[in-house]
């Protein structure tokens, strides 16, 4: 009889399958910060598609027997892996709205390493065990809620105790990029400011997150630095459209008077 343990690792992949499925589909769009605008994979079928998908592979993990379940495995989370790089510094929508990090190198790694034990499982022939596998796969999604609430409380947390800049502040080094719909919408706000606000905005053009400055590493462009007059980050960074657009406003109200810092 085969051991347990290669089956409850496979079925332990099913977990966060399941839990991002499910979220993906009873999630209302407009709360998703879902990053694919035009094309089959737009919202709101966009998210719906991925969910089903989701459910789906998750489904065959369990019930799939000999090496077809570990196959499918391997398939979803090299997939994962490949739209994770795709999306690399934007705003993660894999649990719905919960508020994640940014797509990043660890939300990489880790779909690449759960590909890894899946294609490691390929060397196991392992028959259907649908009701062990089941209760593993509902431990593991069991687990990813709970690492998922935590996150978004922690996250909640400080985002409500954000502390308001009690410094003057002389500009905004703000950071955004080229395939950034958020982005786009706040260079036009910008765009339709006033000129002496517009000079105190100075913009950086990244490609992914990991080119942002390491105290701004877990946020998702477009995000934003108060600097002083000489260029120095004073008080905390912020990221979002309505957040970047008011630190620009304060920055113009607080630091009139000031230079621009280059």
């Amino acid at each position: 009889m085969s051991s347990r343990l290669p089956q409850a690792a496979l079925a332990a992949l099913a977990g966060p399958l399941l839990i991002g499925g499910a979220a993906k589909i009873l999630t209302p769009a407009s709360r998703l910060a879902w990053p694919y605008r035009t094309g089959p994979l737009r919202a709101p079928l966009g998210p719906r598609l991925a969910g089903g998908a989701e459910l789906a592979a998750a489904t065959a993990l369990v019930l799939l027997p000999g090496r077809a379940a570990p196959a499918a495995a391997v398939v979803t989370y090299g997939t994962l892996t490949a739209v994770a790089q795709s999306l690399d510094g934007q705003r993660c929508a894999c649990f719905g709205a919960a508020r994640l990090a940014t797509v990043g190198r660890a939300h990489i790694g880790a779909n690449a390493l759960a590909g890894a034990v899946a294609a490691a499982l390929l060397t196991a022939d392992l028959p259907a065990r649908p009701r062990l596998r089941a209760a593993t796969a509902a431990l593991a999604a069991a687990t990813t809620t709970v690492a998922i609430l935590l996150a978004d409380r922690r996250r909640a947390r400080a985002e409500e105790t954000e502390e308001r800049c009690g410094e003057a502040v002389a500009g905004v080094q703000l950071y955004v990029s080229d395939d950034c719909p958020a982005c786009r919408a706040l260079k036009q706000l910008i765009g339709a400011m006033e000129p002496v606000r517009q000079d105190r905005v100075s913009m950086t053009v990244v490609s992914s997150g990991s080119e942002l400055p390491p105290e701004m590493a877990d946020m998702s462009v477009p995000c934003a630095m108060p600097v002083d007059a000489a260029g120095g980050p004073v008080c905390a960074p912020v990221s979002g459209i309505g957040a970047v657009k008011a630190l620009i406003d304060t920055a113009v109200i607080a630091g009139a008077g000031a230079p621009h810092a280059a």
